[in-house]
């Protein structure tokens, strides 16, 4: 183990020669490249990037060779762990969603929804995969309908699709549609893995089914002539067009080849009058939910906007509550094809529906931005409330809403994903850092901050304390959480299953009960929210729970905080420390940000205070409210410092 002694940061600020620091720099360099050198490549490599973490008298030179080693460290992580990242990046996180190859031919027969088919979805906040063969963009995962045969051996290390077990291929989100962020740099786009998706719009997603069944599928003249339109698409395209034997005949795809896209082609088009009315059907009762959110604070004078409006951003409890009392609502069988063709069912009574089951409607808008996944070592609690207790089960929590049936949830991809994502290093702030003055920084870092941004702290802040807006910590009540417990059960839908952390323990979470899945937030006492470490807290913004702070300059100097500011840009405020929010730079970033939105403070759930307020911690004043011309060159050090982590 790599033990470096720090020197004290003298208290009168003055920084040692730089000679002396670039040399101690260039020592510590090659110790933690021959650390990365020796670090094991068939487990869970250990990250050492923290190590020149510490700026005082350790993080020394220049930023550039920093950066390039924490760089190299991320990489050999993921090289190290090629299923768990490939998994991470572009699995499906379950077995339900629309048809592969109908997904490829949406742009085709509507591209005023969907966009034209060489966008690949980028209207939606997705992008091109760095592997430039893979026929659908980041985030977009393929599955088989019939579930993945492990017990034949079958399985993809990509995470992609079983081929050795028959089954409509499907596509559904995979945890990098939101967990993979990008910034624009001198050098280009960069991914940056684990980082929140801030241009991901997954409401106005959703709402292209809804206006793709409104338009092409709602009565059964519409669907005849829409199935026909379909089926003349799917004619029309080439040999290998849906599954191009560049991607997918290469190691780790199993039993793949023409006659798979030939079958995969004909059971499509033989069903598929059937396949568009269930799905019309499926979509028209999800949508419900959504009709029944508008009971709540999506209803009022000062409503949040859904799709189109969620840029970066999800309501995960408010989403899912509405989902599941949906799906409850609606008897086994409810969406097969009618005679008629149509299927969609328009006779629930949203209404008496509301009243018979208000005790479980959250009442409140609880809009939550992405959060960034990396590093959950150092988080023992999930959620921004802190109400979910394992890796495990916060991977459920985000599976569950996205696949929708909680039986066709995958297991293995939960587990395999939480343990990637253990001690998945963060990603180097990418442009330049002024040395000195994050040293200065540090110092304010540890006196005012660290005591609350530490590893694993599990105190929970309360609203007389941190001043945040309440809607997300006050969402569940008793019936609402219940609703959540028994959605959440049912996705682990094997008892036996098991898995082996990183520390090598095996575990059956399955078989956990109560306060071991999800804490009971459910009054006043026990509401809140948890603080995180701040590592790769650049890549973060915008700030706060609900994403209502634009940068880090606004988060520490309260008064600057702007009402309204964009969400949606990749291109990047270095000065202020955050993606670009200047309302007048809505052309320029317009360009690049397909998804790009106002973010209006005064909406329901939006609110912009909290973090503003001077607390008293462990007996001492810890200064959060950084505001006022005497503060200035103290935010310029704490900003520079932070930049770092």
């Amino acid at each position: 183990m790599l033990v470096f002694r720090r020197m004290p940061v003298a208290t009168d600020r003055t920084i040692v020669p730089v000679v002396w620091l670039r040399l101690r720099l260039s020592v510590l360099l090659l110790l933690c490249l021959l650390a990365n050198a020796l670090a094991p490549t068939d487990g869970l490599a250990q990250p050492v990037c923290s190590a020149r973490r510490d700026i005082g008298a350790n993080m020394l030179g220049t930023w550039t060779q920093i950066r390039s080693a924490c760089e190299e460290d991320q990489r050999q992580y993921i090289a190290s762990n090629p299923t768990g990242f490939s998994w991470f990046a572009n699995a499906a996180n379950g077995f339900a969603g629309f048809p592969y190859i109908l997904q490829r031919v949406l742009p085709d027969l509507a591209p005023e929804i969907w966009g034209r088919p060489e966008e690949k979805f980028a209207r939606f906040g997705y992008f091109e995969d760095p592997d430039p063969l893979r026929p659908l963009p980041r985030g977009l995962g393929i599955a088989s309908a019939a579930g993945r045969a492990f017990e034949a051996g079958a399985v993809s290390p990509a995470g992609e699709i079983d081929f050795a077990k028959p089954g409509l291929h499907v596509v559904t989100l995979s945890c990098g549609a939101c967990h993979s962020g990008r910034v624009r740099t001198d050098a280009g786009v960069k991914v940056i893995e684990g980082a929140p998706n801030t241009q991901m719009d997954v409401r106005k997603w959703r709402d292209a089914y809804n206006r793709t069944i409104q338009d092409y599928l709602s009565n059964p003249a519409k669907l005849q002539t829409t199935a026909r339109r379909i089926s003349d698409i799917i004619d029309s395209k080439a040999e290998g067009y849906f599954y191009p034997s560049s991607y997918f005949n290469r190691p780790g795809f199993l039993n793949f080849g023409p006659a798979v896209e030939r079958k995969q082609r004909e059971s499509v088009k033989a069903n598929l009058i059937g396949i568009l009315a269930s799905f019309a059907c499926l979509t028209e009762n999800r949508k419900i939910g959504q009709d029944l959110q508008r009971a709540t604070s999506y209803g009022t004078w000062n409503s949040p906007g859904l799709a189109g409006f969620s840029t970066g951003q999800q309501d995960g409890s408010g989403d899912l509550v509405f989902q599941l009392l949906t799906a409850n609502a609606m008897p086994a069988g409810e969406c097969q094809p009618k005679p008629d063709g149509s299927g969609l069912r328009r006779d629930f009574d949203a209404a008496s529906f509301m009243t018979s089951q208000h005790p479980s409607i959250p009442p409140f808008a609880t809009i939550t931005d992405i959060p960034s996944v990396w590093n959950q070592a150092a988080r023992h609690l999930a959620q921004w409330d802190g109400s979910v207790n394992s890796p495990f089960w916060r991977n459920i929590a985000a599976a569950l809403p996205i696949v929708g049936d909680p039986a066709r949830v995958d297991l293995h991809n939960v587990a395999i994903v939480a343990n990637f994502l253990h001690e998945l290093p963060p990603s180097p702030y990418p442009f330049n850092v002024d040395i000195t003055r994050a040293g200065r920084g540090e110092a304010l870092f540890r006196e005012h901050c660290a005591i609350c941004h530490k590893p694993n702290n599990d105190a929970l802040y309360q609203y007389r304390e941190i001043g945040t807006d309440m809607n997300r910590a006050a969402v569940l009540n008793d019936a609402a959480l219940d609703l959540l417990m028994t959605g959440f059960a049912a996705s682990c839908h094997n008892p036996d299953f098991r898995y082996t952390l990183p520390s090598g323990q095996t575990v059956e979470p399955c078989r956990m009960q109560g306060e071991a899945v999800i804490k009971r937030r459910t009054t006043p006492d026990r509401q809140g929210y948890i603080t995180n470490v701040l590592d790769g807290i650049w890549a973060r913004a915008p700030y706060l729970h609900n994403g209502s702070v634009p940068t880090l300059y606004h988060l520490l100097v309260p008064s600057s905080r702007p009402a309204q500011f964009l969400r949606g840009s990749t291109e990047y405020d270095q000065d202020h420390v955050g993606f670009a929010w200047e309302l007048p730079g809505v052309g320029q970033a317009a360009d690049t940000s397909p998804t790009l939105m106002i973010y209006d403070t005064s909406r329901a759930g939006h609110s912009n205070s909290g973090h503003d307020r001077d607390l008293m911690v462990d007996g001492k004043l810890r200064r959060l409210n950084w505001s006022g011309v005497q503060h200035l060159e103290a935010v310029r050090d704490l900003i520079e410092y932070l930049k770092t982590q």
